[in-house]
Formats: C-alpha cells, sequence, structure tokens
C-alpha cells in the first residue's frame, strides 16, 4: 500500500486508525512485561501437537482445518484459530478482533484475552491459520522469536501449505470478489506462483514437519487424504468431509447450501463459470503459473480450450 493510499484509508476512518495504534502500543508494552515477567513459564509444553497452516483464501483452507477439527476433537482438548493476523499473538489477534466486531461474545473474548496474557490452556492440538499473506511473512524469524511466548512450547509442529489449481482459485477468486490479497509487494498470481514454488520444494519457508496438501486431491481421494492424517498423526476417520464451513461465507458458488453434503460441490469445473471472462483469461494465461500448474495437478480436462480464448 502506497503512503498517500493510507493517508487517504487513515483520513476516511480516523477513529478506527487511532484505535488500532493504542492497540498496537498497548501490544508492545503487554509483550515486554511478558517477556520479562513470565519467561520461566516457557520451558513448560503446552501444546502436544501444533499444526500451522498457510493458504489462500478458497483454497480449501476452511475446509481442511474443519476436516482436522472434527477428527482430533475426539482425542482431546483442540482449540483452531482461524484467520489470524501475521507476526502478532493469534490469542490477542482473536479477542481484540472480537471485541471490536462483535462485543457481544464476551465468553469467547474473556477466554482468548486470558490466554493472551500468558494463561495458556494445556492442548492436545492447536491449530492457527494464516490466509494470502506472503510465506516470507507468516514464517519469519520476528514470529518465531516470540512463539513459545505467545503460544507455549509445543512437543510436535507441523507446517502446511495448502495448494489449489490456478483455473478454479482464481474464479472462485473473482465470484468472491477476493482480487486483492495481504502483502502490498506482491499480487494474486505471484502469490500462487510462490506457494507453488514452496510446494514443489524450490525454496523452503516451512520448517517444523512440512506437509503439502494439494487440495484437489484432497477433495476426491480418500486414500490421499488418508496419507496427509497420517502425515500429521491424526487417528483417520475421515470425520467431517462432507461439512461446509460458514467461516467466510461458505463455497463462494454454493455458499453453505451444500452442508452436509459437501462431495456433491463442482469444485473442478468453477473455472467454466468464467471461461469467456477477459479479465480472468489474463489471469489465467500466463506461461509460469501454466507449467507450475501442470507439474502440480496435471492437466486440468476443458482447459486446453480456454487458453485458445
Amino acid at each position: 500500500m502506497s503512503s498517500k493510499s493510507l493517508v487517504t484509508k487513515i483520513l476516511k476512518q480516523p477513529n478506527f486508525y487511532f484505535y488500532k495504534f493504542k492497540q498496537k502500543v498497548s501490544n508492545e508494552l503487554e509483550d515486554i512485561y511478558r517477556y520479562y515477567l513470565q519467561k520461566p513459564l516457557w520451558n513448560q509444553v503446552i501444546n502436544q501437537k501444533e499444526i500451522r497452516v498457510a493458504g489462500l483464501k478458497r483454497t480449501g483452507n476452511h475446509a481442511i482445518t474443519f476436516w482436522v477439527e472434527a477428527q482430533e476433537k475426539r482425542v482431546g482438548k483442540y482449540c483452531s484459530l482461524n484467520n489470524v493476523r501475521v507476526n502478532e499473538n493469534p490469542y490477542r489477534h482473536k479477542y481484540q478482533n472480537l471485541s471490536y466486531y462483535f462485543p457481544e461474545h464476551q465468553w469467547s473474548i474473556n477466554n482468548y484475552k486470558k490466554q493472551a496474557q500468558g494463561n495458556l490452556i494445556p492442548r492436545d492440538c492447536l491449530v492457527y491459520s494464516y490466509e494470502d499473506y506472503s510465506l516470507s511473512q507468516i514464517f519469519s524469524d520476528k514470529f518465531e522469536q516470540k512463539h513459545d511466548l505467545y503460544l507455549g512450547k509445543s512437543l510436535t509442529r507441523y507446517d502446511v501449505i495448502i495448494l489449489r489449481d490456478p483455473f478454479n482459485l482464481f474464479a472462485s477468486r473473482l465470484k468472491s470478489n477476493f482480487l486483492e490479497i495481504k502483502d502490498s509487494k506482491l499480487n494474486l498470481t505471484t502469490l500462487w506462483l510462490q506457494y507453488a514454488k514452496e510446494f514443489v520444494g524450490e525454496t523452503n519457508y516451512l520448517k517444523h514437519n512440512k506437509i503439502c496438501i494439494n487440495y484437489n486431491l484432497w477433495v476426491k481421494n480418500i486414500d490421499y487424504r488418508r496419507e496427509i492424517a497420517n502425515q500429521l498423526n491424526i487417528k483417520f476417520t475421515d470425520a467431517g468431509i462432507k461439512k461446509v464451513s460458514s467461516l467466510g461465507g461458505g463455497s463462494s458458488f454454493d455458499q453453505t447450501s451444500l452442508d452436509g453434503e459437501a462431495d456433491k460441490m463442482n469444485v473442478e469445473h468453477r473455472w467454466m463459470y468464467y471461461a469467456d471472462d477477459p479479465y480472468y483469461n489474463k489471469l489465467i494465461n500466463n506461461e509460469e503459473i501454466l507449467q507450475y500448474s501442470d507439474r502440480i495437478f496435471g492437466k486440468i480436462p476443458g482447459t486446453e480450450n480456454l487458453l485458445k480464448n
């Protein structure tokens, strides 16, 4: 974001940005206080398993994290923090976000606030996910330095990246009008490429038991889901596979109308809706994107005609 556009935003919402500034100062002071006075607590293992997820909006983040939750909840104490902010305490982000937008949710606000202040609850599994950030933002040294302060030590950590083919992903993003991302230095296509290069091993941002999930395969192949569950050390039941999460409004095309029947969603042919759209064709006709798409997902049946447009 340019300095000029930032100034424009501040002038339009001065109260909101003043609130955010006060919040940021308060957060920094709280971190300093906890760093010096609660450091002995860092040696305790709080989470038996920790799963950090990186994905783009409409990549299946909610579907996959709910699938993990549906199986892990049968084991013991589980917590999922959706769409958190990079380089911030995930618990703090959740309670402050709820306080501003949903002040009526007092129980959740108080629960997250206590944990943000260091009263961490021992868990069998903690999952937290990021959407539309660059991998350098998510897997940063800055966050790593405060990891134990924010979340407590974890016995086993997993870093998960989720990728969906660009043909259907870009169509779903257009349908939901999700064209902007959270890293001002990148755009949707360059961010997808960054994730694709990490997926095939050309980069190495993910450091803790890296797991790459091909959303296309995950949706349709039970053996692939069993393999992912094994990698995450989950006792496979496939519970939650038919759930459509209401987070983010559900599916771009079906919303939550197929909740309980997610296997009926036509997720492999979303691209057909935009086959004749000039903007969509401009997005998808990128030689580098097509090369990585073929390498990871193979040929998407029917798209060969799309690319002739």
